[in-house]
């Protein structure tokens, strides 16, 4: 019982995440640059037209965990990100998600660290009208986040600066392109003591 009620939760937040997100969070309608910002037409990707893999479940532990979530977003987004990716979050907390980028060629997750644990919640920062919080394009490997990346050791609430990140899709990692400060937590968490 303790088990399906946890799982519930799970879905739950991932929903109430998503939905949060919103339906505009690809960036597909941010056709302009912003100011001093990275654009996304200076990353290109071509996009695949062949029928997507399905989810390699042996590809990182993480994907067996969120699979029902990581499926159903590859079924209903489709390639949305860098020419031939999927990219999915599920909720973990309170202004918290985890994130895939799954290859639609051989079904592949990736978890990039950046992304393992993302937090939203950057204190007062209040966003131009119109500005997604998460924005990025099928044909294109640049992914714009406002937020902090958990920067702690697997299981550790510890977050960097608060900021709008620009990261390149390498097909492997995430690389950070730039970061502008904005928001109330300019500083990296301190480490957790030891005990």
């Amino acid at each position: 019982m303790k088990a399906m009620r946890t799982k519930i939760t799970r879905l739950l937040c991932a929903s109430l995440l998503l939905a949060a997100a919103g339906g505009a969070s690809h960036g597909q309608s941010q056709s302009s640059v912003r100011e001093g910002e990275p654009g996304f037409r200076s990353f290109p990707a071509d996009v695949y037209a062949g029928r997507p893999a399905p989810l390699n479940l042996r590809s990182h532990r993480l994907a067996r965990v969120y699979r029902t979530l990581m499926r159903q977003q590859q079924r209903e987004e489709g390639i949305n990100f860098a020419g031939h990716y999927t990219l999915a979050s599920v909720g973990c907390g309170t202004g918290c998600s985890v994130t895939a980028i799954i290859d639609a060629r051989d079904g592949r997750a990736y978890f990039p660290r950046e992304l393992n644990g993302w937090t939203g919640i950057v204190g007062d920062y209040d966003p131009p009208e119109g500005e997604d919080t998460w924005e990025w394009r099928a044909d294109s490997r640049l992914l714009r986040i406002v937020g902090r990346p958990n920067v702690g050791r697997e299981g550790e609430e510890r977050y960097g600066p608060s900021g709008i990140y620009h990261y390149e899709w390498t097909g492997t990692r995430l690389r950070l392109v730039k970061f502008r400060h904005v928001g109330s937590y300019p500083d990296t968490d301190p480490p957790a003591p030891r005990r």
